[in-house]
This record gives C-alpha cells, sequence and structure tokens, in this order.
C-alpha cells in the first residue's frame, strides 16, 4: 500500500511491518500474558487480515485506561508521517542503520576521516607518574538480594534487607549486584581482584614501585532508596572479608557521603546538592566520579591530574595487551597527547582531555585484542525474526561504528562513540568546559558527557587509545543478574531515545549540528519523531516480551515522555547552574579544607590513610 498524504502511523505501518509469516507469531493464542496480547492488539486492529482482527479492537478498548494504553494513545495517535514509496522502514526510523548495511565499507571510510586529527598539539605536563598523578574510579551498583532467604546474605546486614526488599525500586541498573550474590558471580569481588592483578604486573615491570599503591573511588549506588548505608557496609563487608589488595587504596562513597561533601562545598545551595551524587540515572555517578578527580586534587593528593573510569565486570589482561600491542594498561594510559589539543576535519579545535580505550568479549579474545565486540546483526534479527529491529536498528551502526572507530588501530584520532567503563578526563579540562551529564540521561552517560562541552569553533573530545582494550567478563559471573535486569534494560534504551532527542534540540547549537556530530550511531538515538519511535518500539517488541517489559515500562515511559515535553529545558538549566556553583566554589577554594578532606577520607575501605 502507498499514499498520497500524510496519515495515522498504525494504519499503514502495517503494512511494511508485518508479514504472512507473521500471522502465528502475532496471534492472541500464542501471546505469553496479557500484557503481550494488549501489545499485539494495537497491532492486530489495524491488521484486517488477521484472524483476531476484530477481537483486538475489543481488546483495546477493554483496556482503555491500563498504563499501557494511556502512554501508546499519547505518542501515537497524533502521530503521522509518509511511508510512500518506502521499500524499508529504517529510511524513517533509523537512516544510519540504512547506510550502514547497505555500504559498511563507505561509513567506515568515512568515519576514518571525520575522526582524523591534525595539528596535534602535546600538554606541558601528561601523566607520566601514575602511582601519584591518576585516580582511578568506578561504580557499584547494589540491589535487595534475589533470594530474601538466601545463606549468602551476610548475616548482620540479612534483617535491613529484608526490609529493603518490600520498597518500591526507585532505580534502575543493567546488572546490579545483589546482596545474595556469590562469591563466583559478584562482580565487585572480581573486578577488583583482577585490576589488583593488573597493578601487580606493573610494579614487576618497573611502571610502578614494588609496593605501589593506587587511589580508586567506588560510587556506591543502589536500586532502592534507603539502602544506602546497607549497600556501603555491603561492599566494605566484601573488601574486608574476601580481598586483600595490594595495590589499591579503596574509598566507597555513597549518596550520603556525596551530600556531606556538597553541603560543605556549597553549604545550602539546592541545585549543586541535586546534581551531585550517586543514586539515580547512570549520567548522576559518572558525573560525580569525573569531577571527583578535583576534590581528590585539593584535598587528598594535590598530584592527581588525571582519572580514569573502569567498570567492575571489565578487565586489563596484561598479557594480552603485551602480546598484541607490546605495552601494558598503564603505558597505554601515559598517551603523550592525552591533555593536549589538535584540529578535526573541519578545522574546529579539538580539547583532547578525554581518553577512551576499547572492549573485547571474553569470548572473542582467544582471537585477539582487536575483535569488536558488537557484530552486524543477522538478517534473521533483522528480518525474519518479528521484532523492533525491522524498524530501528542501532547494532547496524555501532557494529560499524566499533569496527572503524573503536577498534582502529592507528594513533591520531578522536572518538565519539566510547564505552563507559573505559574514559578518562585531566583536571585541566574539567576545570576548563565544566563538563557533565545532566542526571536525567540513564544509557549512554559517556556519549552524553561532551555535548555539555561544545562550543560553535572547539569542543572537548575523547583521544583514541589505540590498542587499550579491556576485556569484557560479565557473561563469567553476572548472567543472573543479567537475565533479571534486561526488561529494565531494554526499557532504557526506549528511554534513551526521547532524552537524547529532546537534549539535542535543547542545545545552543541545535538538533541537526549536534546529530551531525555525534553520526552514526549515537545519532541514530537522536531522532525528529522520537516519541513516536519509542511508542512503535515498545509496542512491537512488548507483543513479544509482555511481563515486566510492559508493566514496568509503560509508567516509565509515560514519564519520561512528559519530562521531555515540559520540565527538561527548566531542568537543563538548573542543573547547569548547579555544576557551574561546584566547578566555581572549587576553583575559588571557598571551602573548609580540613572538613572536606575529613568526609573523603573518611570514605577509607579497610585501609588508614
Amino acid at each position: 500500500m502507498t499514499m498520497s498524504s500524510k496519515s495515522s502511523i498504525l494504519s499503514y505501518l502495517t503494512t511494511h511491518l508485518i508479514g504472512p509469516n507473521d500471522k502465528d507469531s502475532l496471534s492472541f493464542a500464542s501471546a505469553p500474558d496479557k500484557q503481550s496480547r494488549l501489545c499485539r492488539a494495537w497491532l492486530l486492529k489495524e491488521f484486517s487480515n488477521h484472524p483476531d482482527h476484530k477481537d483486538a479492537g475489543l481488546l483495546v478498548d477493554r483496556n482503555a485506561t491500563t498504563t499501557t494504553n494511556k502512554f501508546l494513545r499519547a505518542a501515537l495517535e497524533e502521530a503521522r508521517t509518509d511511508f510512500e514509496d518506502i521499500s524499508n522502514l529504517w529510511s524513517i526510523f533509523c537512516p544510519t542503520a540504512e547506510a550502514a548495511s547497505k555500504d559498511p565499507k563507505g561509513m567506515t571510510d568515512t568515519l576514518k576521516e571525520r575522526r582524523r586529527l591534525f595539528a596535534i598539539s602535546y600538554p606541558a605536563c601528561g601523566l607520566t607518574d601514575p602511582s601519584t598523578e591518576l585516580l582511578l574510579t568506578t561504580n557499584a551498583l547494589v540491589s535487595p538480594p534475589l533470594d530474601p532467604d538466601s545463606s549468602l546474605i551476610p548475616v548482620d546486614l540479612r534483617r535491613e534487607a529484608r526490609r529493603i526488599l518490600a520498597m518500591p525500586q526507585s532505580f534502575w541498573y543493567d546488572h546490579p549486584v545483589p546482596l545474595d550474590a556469590s562469591p563466583e558471580e559478584n562482580e565487585i569481588l572480581y573486578g577488583l581482584k583482577k585490576l589488583d592483578e593488573a597493578l601487580k604486573l606493573e610494579c614487576d615491570m618497573g611502571q610502578l614501585r614494588p609496593n605501589a599503591k593506587i587511589d580508586l573511588a567506588i560510587s556506591v549506588s543502589v536500586t532502592h532508596e534507603g539502602m544506602e548505608q546497607l549497600a556501603a557496609d555491603y561492599v566494605r563487608n566484601l573488601i574486608c572479608t574476601h580481598l586483600e589488595l595490594k595495590h589499591l587504596r579503596v574509598f566507597l562513597f555513597d549518596e550520603i557521603r556525596c551530600q556531606q561533601m556538597i553541603e560543605t562545598l556549597c553549604p545550602g545551595d539546592d541545585a549543586a546538592s541535586s546534581v551531585f551524587g550517586v543514586n539515580g540515572a547512570y549520567g548522576r555517578h559518572y558525573s560525580f566520579l569525573k569531577t571527583l578527580l578535583l576534590f581528590w586534587q585539593q584535598t587528598v593528593n594535590p598530584n592527581a591530574s588525571f582519572t580514569f573510569k573502569i567498570d567492575l565486570d571489565q578487565v586489563f589482561d596484561q598479557t594480552a595487551l603485551l602480546s598484541f600491542t607490546g605495552q601494558t594498561a598503564l603505558q597505554h594510559l601515559m598517551n603523550p597527547a592525552w591533555g593536549g589539543s589538535a584540529r578535526d576535519h573541519a578545522g574546529r579545535e579539538v580539547d583532547l582531555g578525554m581518553l577512551a580505550g576499547g572492549l573485547v568479549n571474553e569470548d572473542d579474545a582467544t582471537a585477539g585484542l582487536f575483535v569488536p565486540d558488537v557484530q552486524r546483526p543477522s538478517g534473521v534479527q533483522t528480518k525474519k525474526n518479528f521484532s523492533s529491529n525491522r524498524l530501528f536498528c542501532p547494532q547496524w551502526p555501532q557494529a560499524v561504528s566499533t569496527e572503524a572507530e573503536i577498534m582502529q588501530t592507528e594513533a591520531g584520532s578522536q572518538r565519539i562513540h566510547v564505552t563507559g567503563g573505559t574514559t578518562g578526563i585531566t583536571a585541566q579540562a574539567l576545570q576548563r568546559w565544566r563538563p557533565f551529564t545532566p542526571s536525567f540521561i540513564n544509557r549512554a552517560e559517556d556519549q552524553a558527557y561532551t555535548l555539555s562541552a561544545i562550543e560553535g569553533n572547539a569542543y572537548l573530545s575523547h583521544l583514541h587509545a589505540n590498542g587499550l582494550i579491556m576485556r569484557h567478563d560479565k557473561m563469567t559471573f553476572a548472567g543472573r543478574s543479567i537475565a533479571h535486569a534486561a526488561p529494565a534494560k531494554a526499557i532504557g534504551n526506549i528511554e534513551r531515545l526521547m532524552l537524547f532527542s529532546r537534549y539535542a534540540a535543547l542545545h545552543p547549537l541545535g538538533f541537526e549540528w549536534i546529530r551531525n556530530h555525534c553520526w552514526p550511531f549515537t545519532s541514530c538515538f537522536i531522532h525528529p519523531q522520537a516519541k513516536t519511535l519509542a511508542a512503535l518500539i515498545f509496542l512491537i517488541d512488548g507483543s513479544s516480551a509482555g511481563g515486566r517489559f510492559v508493566d514496568e515500562g509503560a509508567p516509565r515511559l509515560i514519564k519520561c515522555m512528559e519530562f521531555c515535553e515540559n520540565d527538561m529545558e527548566a531542568r537543563l538549566e538548573w542543573e547547569r547552574r548547579g555544576w557551574d556553583n561546584i566547578y566555581e566554589a572549587l576553583s575559588a577554594k571557598r571551602y573548609l579544607k580540613a572538613s572536606l578532606t575529613r568526609i573523603i577520607n573518611s570514605a577509607a575501605a579497610g585501609h588508614p590513610v
């Protein structure tokens, strides 16, 4: 079917989206639950050739007051688009997927050209002594036990854990560590142990002094408000009971301690206290961990000028790094261009105050370091299986961008597409740009970060650390947690569409400039019809997933949609004010140093300061 004028989305979408082979997979009889049937009903009421067509309209009407229906009506009933002469829905809803699938080599060549740097200037003082100049950071995400009766919950925490379990969830993360995680499946233990082992090799090879220790700050974020102290006690218990760290000094920062810090720095400043902390969307703790370097420099260690964030499900495989690159992890971090500047392909100034590495999946690591951790999708994934991939397939541009940008083996490039577990920043860049990720950004917080640090002819960016590849081991130990969090993660990706699109529209440089800057991967989440696309993805994937995906997703998406339309602009102004106040207070040193130092030192976990 073609159309000569703009009409209702669902009236025409089903013609392009649903084929004869999809009838069985969309039938009410094969639906796993009532949530799935309701999503199917929205599609089938527009698909007159399906046996359940008539019942579909009745089902939608009977469920008029459900949260799912309220969200879909608000997002879809006024949506219009033109499907005439459209053979591939990606051309409307995910143009970079269409471009990547048709000509991956062309996209690769263009990417490499756009990321190439010219006239690179090196910083006056680069990273040369990691033991004194580097602050490592990471984040621990903690949730109530999956089994409240588990014997794995520390005895002195069991009563409080049971109380928290009865409370509503406040925040959602990809794979938080449940309080009943066994030592073998505990990401916190795994990551700290592997990091300490990696630093031992640095000592053995002379990159660090034999008994050197590097400071590691851990943000402790929780899924349920009210479990902050419980989570901090749990992480401290893990470290003291199960680990004997030789080369790390660990500090734990939960929301309670963060608020003590900000009240000391900016007393009575509601804007500053609202943005500074570790609970909430990923963007909040991401910004905290970056800015913490300036606190460190002014209290704990005046020589600290660089910080690098890792994720605890990622490890520095030193044997592989030496074998394939000839350098250790710290040698890669001591990149002489980190903190310098350059010109991009359009002649604009690029501040290289950030540094970014890459990832290789553990299953692929035997083949080498330079194996993309995102694979190009197959035809089964995008066409045969009925899913939102037929409409919106970010895996295509992500795969090509990973191959061309993250896996680039040559030096002299910048990075726009980054992974948050392998990024660093200098104190100088923090002071110059005052960057932050808005606290409402819950996915791709790493890619949102530099959007706050762009002027017309200059911007903050990541230097590509070619060869700095961390091994991603999450499937080794976190399978149970990943499976439990999967529906929430999928909803987070839909929220990402609406949040990034509205954020780009509010940017001083404008929607199209930001979308072009973030091309090709992040740009597919910046869409002029983001609300409509978000609803369609939810509807299509909800027809298969049902359950928690629909029940928990609909209220989250309504809240996100209303926030984008009504509140984001004011919130952004508030957050910029809060961060400006924080950076200004740090720059002017308007605080009681002894008080702030005492709070930070009290975060030490299991070792004297």
